[in-house]
């Protein structure tokens, strides 16, 4: 069981740096240690607040039934994907990377920054 999440966080890494790491890629904004730090503790806390916004939106397009089920599965999917950019983002902060890997790894940077319903 530990081989296979080790596996899979590493796979989840690589495919992060990877898709960063494009040569068209910009920061308009230049990120500090403190940036990333407060980031990742922010996506760290926030994170659940994806599921209810999945299940919010998902209603709001569908039905009930379908925000429920769907909505849920795509919420805990995504509060996972927030939870684990902000874990990198914490581990990371110490590091003195390029300006270029201080930019947030997910778009929108944060929760309340997607569309939907503001519970922040």
């Amino acid at each position: 069981m530990r081989k296979l999440f080790l596996a899979n966080f590493l796979i989840f890494v690589f495919v992060m740096g990877w898709a960063g790491a494009g040569e068209g890629a910009t920061v308009s904004k230049s990120y500090s240690w403190q940036d990333k730090l407060k980031r990742g503790a922010i996506n760290i806390v926030t994170s659940p607040v994806e599921i209810a916004r999945d299940i919010h939106n998902t209603t709001e397009e569908k039905n009930l039934l379908v925000g429920w089920t769907v909505g849920l599965v795509q919420g805990l999917g995504e509060a996972l994907v927030r939870l684990g950019a902000g874990v990198i983002d914490l581990v990371t902060f110490p590091f003195n990377f390029p300006e270029s890997h201080k930019a947030p790894l997910l778009d929108p940077e944060y929760v309340w920054e997607k569309p939907g319903p503001k519970y922040i």
